[in-house]
């Protein structure tokens, strides 16, 4: 369920995406610089009839030419799995 602390969580990627690779890095996590990142399209339905969204999807473009897509799911609650 969408709630203001889920969009919240989503917005300041959004509207900052270059804010990941900070936070890599303060978790102890390496991650290249980024040259370039595009928020893209968050719907992920199939030709079949199968619905699927994530909640942000970044296209991150790194020097040398390299290329990653990083998708961004909020949890409001811990997942047992």
């Amino acid at each position: 369920m969408v709630s203001s602390p889920h969009e919240a969580h989503h917005r300041i990627f959004q509207e900052n995406p270059g804010l990941f690779a900070s936070a890599f890095r303060t978790l102890g996590i390496p991650f290249p610089e980024p040259v370039a990142v595009s928020l893209m399209d968050t719907d992920l339905t199939e030709i079949r009839p199968l619905e699927r969204h994530v909640d942000t999807l970044l296209r991150i473009e790194l020097a040398g030419g390299d290329c990653l897509l990083l998708a961004i799911e909020a949890q409001g609650k811990k997942d047992p799995d």
